[in-house]
């Protein structure tokens, strides 16, 4: 997967969520400031008419109820800045409204339940809940020590076993219940909004860790088949020059031969960087790697006899599988192994490349020089080694290195065939 297919796919994740919010609420995701100014506007929408009634009875402080109605207008325009103080605010005005208003005016509590809103979608669920219930109990008792309900006018029968004192507990009860309800209603549609917020900032969270990942795992991916193609290239190179230099001088003809090779190995190589590096900047659709085959092995080897070792190929047990994932694993490993025995091995006068298919289902490779046991010191950076276990880490293998007792070194690989390869073996046989 490349970075620009990494990026689509977040990009399209990101789409999906955003469709999935509808035209209204993705609009209103988008302009912030214009929430703020309408829940302002709401507010004073179902505020303003009770505070004219309440301010057009006798003795009513009307600028007391305008100013208090304005400071939480202007309080909630930082709902979303400050929300535990602009609850407190709000709490304060609306208690200096009720205080100011008596029993029956006040400022509804809309005030209060936008407030708690926000509240809801910034703090977890122990806070809120509580919140609103302490909010509701302290402005109805407040109402209580006001004089609500206020009795005056409302003539009651005591033949019909009506109680004042018990049908005031009453109307208090009711009232009590629906301005803690609303305010709890707040808190709980705030704390959805929370929760869905935080699972969508999870998935998104998710996403962007599963698309880094990806990204390294692509990095990692590159820069193993770039160490492959440039390490095998560049020494074989350098033994074909080395080589070529020496046979110069006795033998026109078989230097040009290895000067042949030499450019071939050259022109083999760009094509395979010029190949890889296209792709990645073009983002085209074609496969990143070169994909040389189990069919290619023996061409490799002969590029190697041509830079001097005196290779060996022994295979066993049946073709490998027609994965060509599976088979470019396999060419790498050798091809990483004999590179360096071309770099760091003295004296080699035999290469052994042992491929052993075995049980169907497992692929063991083994490749051995027999060069001195002092060996060239490594200049190398270890990647290729690395490369190798990651290779083999895909098809649940191991891989081995190390010198021989008797001099040289070898590099042992156990690679599990995949089910997929086992299946078109048997398919195959079955026509066959």
């Amino acid at each position: 997967m490349t970075q620009q297919t990494l990026q689509e796919t977040v990009a399209s994740f990101d789409e999906l969520t955003a469709k999935r919010m509808g035209r209204v609420r993705r609009y209103l995701r988008t302009h912030p400031r214009l929430v703020v100014i309408g829940a302002v506007v709401l507010y004073l929408l179902l505020t303003l008419p009770g505070v004219l009634i309440a301010a057009a009875m006798p003795g009513a402080n009307a600028t007391g109820l305008l100013v208090t109605t304005l400071a939480v207008s202007a309080a909630l325009l930082y709902r979303r800045k400050a929300p535990m103080t602009v609850i407190v605010l709000v709490f304060v005005f609306e208690c200096v409204a009720l205080i100011i208003a008596g029993p029956q005016g006040g400022l509804g509590g809309v005030g209060m339940i936008i407030a708690l809103y926000t509240v809801a979608t910034s703090y977890s669920a122990k806070r809120t809940i509580p919140l609103a219930v302490l909010a509701g109990s302290f402005q109805v008792v407040l109402m209580v020590l006001m004089g609500f309900p206020d009795m005056e006018g409302m003539e009651l029968d005591p033949s019909d076993g009506i109680d004042e004192a018990v049908f005031s507990r009453i109307i208090i009860g009711i009232s009590g219940s629906f301005v803690i309800g609303f305010y709890i209603a707040a808190a709980a549609v705030g704390m959805n909004v929370r929760n869905a917020r935080i699972h969508e900032a999870e998935l998104n969270h998710w996403a962007r860790q599963v698309s880094s990942l990806a990204q390294v795992q692509e990095r990692n991916r590159i820069a193993r088949e770039m160490h492959d193609v440039v390490a095998h290239s560049l020494s074989v190179m350098i033994a074909l020059s080395e080589g070529a230099r020496v046979v110069a001088k006795r033998d026109q003809a078989r230097a040009d031969e290895v000067l042949n090779e030499l450019s071939g190995t050259g022109r083999a190589a760009l094509a395979d960087m010029r190949r890889m590096l296209g792709v990645l900047r073009q983002n085209e659709t074609g496969e990143l790697e070169p994909q040389p085959t189990g069919g290619n092995v023996e061409q490799l080897l002969e590029g190697f006899r041509t830079a001097g070792l005196p290779i060996t190929f022994t295979h066993t047990g049946g073709d490998l599988p027609e994965d060509t994932t599976f088979q470019l694993t396999v060419f790498r490993m050798i091809q990483e192994s004999l590179t360096n025995s071309l770099r760091y091995a003295r004296n080699v006068s035999d290469v052994q490349v042992r491929l052993e298919r075995r049980h169907d289902d497992e692929l063991r490779l083994e490749v051995m020089d027999n060069g001195d046991a002092t060996r060239v010191p490594s200049v190398g950076s270890g990647r290729g080694l690395r490369g190798m276990r990651e290779r083999a880490a895909l098809y649940e293998g191991t891989v081995e290195a190390g010198p021989v007792a008797s001099g040289g070194w070898i590099v042992k690989a156990v690679l599990k065939i995949p089910e997929c390869g086992v299946k078109n073996d048997k398919q195959k046989t079955a026509k066959e």
